[in-house]
């Protein structure tokens, strides 16, 4: 009888492996996603709760828009020029809010936006929805390769639009201070969303269909190109102590942290991942299949 023997693979040590049982529950992403629901279900019960008083009572439910950072940026100049005051649709709440978004992206980046942001995580689910439609229906996953491969030539706009959403910054802020009121807020998807109840046909509910279809093909398209408070949060950010550091010696360059990145950030050919989209969600460090290849820094 001939005995073959065969020879022993050996395990990589740098691959790192992957967590099973309860030990892929305890991943960043699960915490992660956790943080999300438990912000955007309490935004959720909030607009309930404001839709559902009456006009004799509705003083005693804060409306969900006092729960809103940026409404902090729309009425800090007329709160510092008028003796305590507001613009309208906004409370001291938005100030406090918008220091603890500020001071988070000052020490840990955009991670508000990452962690935090309900209309961030909508538009997670819908791209996780798109994935989960593509991969169970292959017709679907061809025809989005092919749309995508055909819309590869304009991907030199990624960069260019990326600069849309300080443009929206500068006009929210500015248009606050000069006439006293929030002249974003009729454009502003997220007042679309929190006020739907109203059946009311606005600007800011178009850009809300729109960008829901948005994420059917492309990422957090709003955190990308036009959220002005994750401009005011990157510009912050810029000034972290915190960084992504790519090791060049235990990369191999496979992308999959690329892949992973819902910004499309191109994190497999940096050396450091200090750009101001980067929401610190970490996703790109979960995906990376290599030990030590990408790690988080602290240093200025």
């Amino acid at each position: 009888m001939d005995i073959q023997f065969h020879p022993v693979q050996k395990i990589n040590p740098n691959i790192r492996p992957r967590p099973r049982g309860l030990r892929a529950l305890f991943k960043h992403e699960s915490f992660r996603r956790f943080s999300q629901i438990i912000f955007a279900a309490f935004i959720l019960v909030v607009t309930i709760q404001h839709g559902l008083v009456t006009e004799n009572n509705a003083s005693a439910i804060a409306s969900p828009e006092a729960y809103c950072p940026f409404g902090g940026l729309e009425t800090l100049y007329k709160y510092l020029t008028g003796g305590s005051t507001f613009v309208a649709h906004t409370h001291l709440s938005n100030l406090v809010l918008l220091a603890a978004v500020l001071v988070t992206a000052f020490l840990f980046r955009s991670a508000f936006c990452g962690w935090v942001c309900p209309l961030g995580f909508i538009q997670d689910l819908v791209a996780k929805l798109s994935a989960f439609l593509q991969k169970r229906f292959p017709k679907l996953r061809y025809g989005m390769r092919s749309l995508k491969k055909r819309a590869a030539p304009l991907a030199f706009l990624d960069h260019y639009l990326r600069f849309l959403k300080y443009g929206l910054l500068i006009w929210a802020v500015a248009g606050a201070a000069a006439y006293g009121v929030m002249v974003f807020r009729d454009y502003d998807p997220w007042s679309a969303l929190i006020n739907i109840a109203e059946f009311s046909f606005t600007p800011g509910l178009a850009v809300l269909i729109v960008l829901l279809i948005a994420s059917i093909f492309i990422e957090r398209p709003w955190c990308r190109y036009a959220c002005p408070l994750g401009a005011a949060s990157a510009l912050f950010g810029k000034f972290s102590p915190i960084y992504l550091k790519r090791e060049a010696e235990a990369c191999k360059d496979c992308k999959v942290c690329t892949k992973a990145c819902p910004m499309g950030l191109p994190v497999h050919s940096a050396v450091k991942i200090k750009s101001a989209d980067c929401i610190g969600c970490l996703d790109c460090v979960g995906a990376c299949p290599r030990e030590g290849a990408l790690e988080v820094k602290l240093g200025i």
